[in-house]
């Protein structure tokens, strides 16, 4: 049975940080949750943007915040690589943040250009093979999940590829549209719109099982890359709250978050952007858990690939 303190919270608005500018799949997903959450738990839930350091800016903001449930993270894989990427984050994302539960998955698919002589994983391969450091994959920024997928996909497959770094997601589209970069690892949310317009070419779906809303694109297994057979290369994305945060505060997130996503409105709205809702049990120890595993594997890809800190 709740408490009373749990049964009154909140009392007032409730701000969620995210660490990305408006406009993008983590904005579209922020703003799902804000209306639903929102009405769950009867507050106004408002969005403030910390953009920068591939989501740690916000990370390190949160995580200042007082403990008290009414400043709220959306945090994802980046967040998870913040000590080996940026060496002067003042802030532990283990440490200063309490995970309250998965949101959302978000599968990633590699697209190039219409007119770009790519066509198939196999003709990545080949390319950058032959012209070592001559193929450029994009990413929204480094540290960000796109950049991690350039930087394993080089590690798995043994090719040589020139990182072009942007200020986000939609800069690496523009310039992979226009001919300029010649592969990008991009949200479905992100992608879909420019391939189902003919403005983008899928490659193939960086995942185990192919994606419903691009059901042609084939996988990295079928599409011939052995070496990622059976990997999941999506992101995720979780609630997370900042430490000595009462535990009744995550005990009521974590069931208005469960509760929402059961919505259909919700599920609804979350499938046509191409996420997916986590499986059940959701719970802040499974997600815990997730983010120990993420810390550990993809920290593990940046020193094998020898990447050194921002400063």
């Amino acid at each position: 049975m709740a408490s009373d303190r749990e049964v009154a919270y909140p009392q007032r608005a409730v701000t969620l940080v995210i660490g990305f500018p408006p406009g993008g799949s983590t904005d579209a997903l922020a703003r799902l949750l804000a209306r639903y959450l929102g009405e769950a738990l009867g507050q106004k839930m408002i969005i403030q943007y910390k953009p920068g350091a591939g989501g740690n800016i916000g990370a390190e903001y949160a995580s200042r915040a007082a403990p008290d449930g009414y400043t709220l993270f959306l945090g994802a894989r980046p967040n998870t690589i913040h000590k080996t990427m940026y060496g002067g984050m003042k802030y532990d994302f283990s440490r200063d943040l309490v995970p309250v539960g998965l949101v959302a998955t978000m599968q990633y698919v590699m697209v190039s250009g219409m007119h770009a002589r790519i066509a198939t994983i196999e003709d990545v391969v080949r390319i950058a093979r032959t012209y070592p450091g001559a193929m450029s994959c994009a990413s929204a920024g480094m540290g960000t999940t796109t950049h991690l997928l350039c930087e394993l996909l080089q590690q798995e497959l043994d090719i040589d590829m020139q990182h072009v770094p942007y200020n986000g997601g939609a800069q690496a589209l523009t310039d992979v549209m226009g001919g300029r970069t010649d592969i990008y690892m991009a949200s479905v949310t992100e992608a879909l719109p420019h391939i189902q317009a003919g403005k983008l070419k899928p490659i193939v779906a960086m995942s185990s099982i192919r994606i419903p809303t691009v059901p042609d694109v084939a996988t990295l297994e079928e599409a011939g890359a052995p070496q990622l057979a059976g990997l999941e290369l999506g992101n995720w994305a979780g609630l997370l709250v900042p430490a000595s945060t009462p535990p009744y505060v995550i005990a009521k997130l974590n069931r208005t978050i469960n509760a929402a996503l059961t919505d259909s409105g919700l599920h609804d709205a979350m499938a046509r952007l191409s996420f997916s809702t986590p499986q059940q049990p959701n719970t802040p120890m499974a997600f815990k858990a997730l983010i120990v595993e993420e810390t550990d594997r993809w920290n593990g890809i940046l020193r094998m690939r020898n990447i050194k800190p921002l400063h």
